[in-house]
């Protein structure tokens, strides 16, 4: 990895973001930007109303900025290469431009919180990246610094699942990886069997054999895409957001990793909801990778 973006909203969750973007930066020995984004929208507003002129306040708002992110990069340390860089804009536009000009290997976000009713239509600014950036996001939920060691990928044998668990190995090289397939046969789906005359036998009988399926292709899924390396696999069964959310709450799971599931052509398509539930629930990070 070449370079890691860090995108700071220099509010609740900086250090935690920040931490994770140099300890990946450490053990790539890559280069960080640290980027932080000032929506240019509300900007304009406060410039007509206190009379004074847009690129004044766009002068100080960057100072301010650089005041608060470089003692935060000295305090750390220097054994990585860093810039910090100030944009205005919208910031998922901005943040995925940036990704893609100095071809990142991933971006490091935080969850936001979702607080604006644009927000809570639209989704938080980490929502919107993980939907139009062209490159992996880390999405951080949890203060550590330490090496990831525990990583969940989600399969559904899509292209994005298979390109999001080779995201992870690039990321987290030393890290133990379980792939984890969910079954999910719907009530609905089942109550229909049972109506057409379907025996509880024939019933645990289907069950077991998508379940047997499941587990046939994982192993094919490990061979053909996973590569070298320990792999756990595990199929549970049962729908695939609550599944992950309880798995990413586990002790010892430290990142969950999954494609975007339900990104369309559209530039706001919505992320698909066992993507939308894991990024909100998540006891972990999070990471989402999969190509748009």
């Amino acid at each position: 990895m070449d370079t890691i973006v860090a995108a700071l909203d220099l509010e609740t969750g900086t250090d935690a973001v920040l931490a994770r973007a140099i300890q990946l930066a450490t053990a790539h020995a890559a280069r960080l930007l640290v980027l932080h984004v000032i929506e240019a929208e509300p900007l304009s507003q406060v410039a007509a109303l206190s009379g004074r002129s847009e690129s004044d306040l766009q002068e100080e708002l960057e100072r301010q900025a650089f005041s608060t992110i470089e003692p935060l990069l000295v305090e750390s340390g220097r054994t990585w290469r860093a810039d910090a860089h100030i944009e205005f804009g919208a910031p998922h536009e901005v943040i995925a431009r940036i990704a893609g000009e100095q071809n990142a290997a991933v971006v490091v976000i935080g969850p936001g919180k979702g607080r604006s009713l644009k927000e809570k239509v639209l989704g938080s600014t980490a929502d919107r990246v993980i939907r139009t950036a062209a490159v992996p996001v880390l999405v951080v939920r949890k203060a550590s610094a330490e090496p990831y060691r525990q990583v969940v990928a989600a399969v559904d044998f899509s292209p994005q699942s298979a390109v999001a668990v080779k995201e992870a190995r690039r990321l987290v090289p030393e890290a133990a990886l379980q792939l984890v397939h969910a079954v999910d046969i719907p009530p609905a789906f089942e109550q229909a069997m049972l109506r057409a005359g379907t025996s509880q036998v024939e019933m645990q009988r289907y069950r077991l054999a998508r379940i047997d399926k499941a587990r046939r292709d994982l192993a094919a899924f490990v061979r053909d895409v996973a590569g070298a390396g320990k792999i756990d696999t595990r199929v549970v069964h049962g729908r695939a957001g609550p599944a992950l959310v309880r798995l990413s709450k586990g002790r010892r799971v430290d990142l969950v990793v999954m494609g975007p599931h339900g990104q369309g052509r559209l530039p706001h398509a919505l992320l698909g909801s066992v993507t939308q539930r894991v990024l909100k629930e998540s006891g972990c990070d999070v990471l989402v990778a999969g190509g748009r």
